[in-house]
């Protein structure tokens, strides 16, 4: 499975993206394993969720019936639609969206990815936004940006940011991983 290096590393972060915590403990595993039963309707047992993120092994090799379930998991037809899919470079992005033209001005939004990062903004007018609490981000209070859209499971790219009017470089959140949850207030 060594030619799947790549497919696999990123099957193990867009499954613990879907399942929207860190998958570290047995209890952890265990609640993963309860999760994709649900969903998939095909259950994969903790000893074989934690074989395949190197939790008892340091190399895993999953067989192609694990992988199919857990590319069902995060949404795809099997594991060969998912290596497909990365191989075309492209895709059309699937899981929760909060569409931030559709936010009344004044509202606020909390963000939070991994490893314990969270940040509170308050929406603007159109798709501006300040933050009002930096949390355990890098960015700080007033630091201001537009963003029109914010995916759950995917990081989010901030290409205007300004601090005291003056330009910052880009921000990327949740690089890794993707945004963990969102919440709106």
């Amino acid at each position: 499975m060594n030619e799947f290096s790549q497919e696999l590393e990123y099957l193990r972060k867009a499954v613990r993206s879907e399942f929207g915590g860190p998958v570290e403990t047995s209890n952890d595993f265990e609640a993963l394993s309860f999760r994709i039963g649900e969903k998939t309707g095909q259950p994969l047992s903790a000893s074989t969720l934690k074989r395949f993120y190197g939790y008892m092994s340091l190399h895993p090799k999953p067989r192609i019936a694990t992988l199919d379930v857990l590319a069902r998991f995060i949404g795809r037809e099997d594991f060969r639609d998912l290596c497909r899919t990365l191989q075309e470079g492209s895709a059309f992005l699937a899981g929760e969206t909060l569409d931030c033209s559709a936010l009344a001005p004044g509202r606020e939004v909390v963000l939070r990815w991994l490893p314990d990062r969270q940040v509170r903004l308050r929406h603007g007018d159109g798709a501006f936004f300040e933050v009002v609490a930096p949390g355990t981000s890098k960015l700080r209070k007033g630091d201001v940006f537009s963003v029109s859209r914010i995916l759950k499971g995917h990081p989010l790219y901030l290409t205007d940011i300004r601090r005291g009017g003056e330009p910052l470089p880009a921000y990327v959140a949740g690089r890794t991983a993707g945004i963990q949850e969102i919440e709106v207030y």
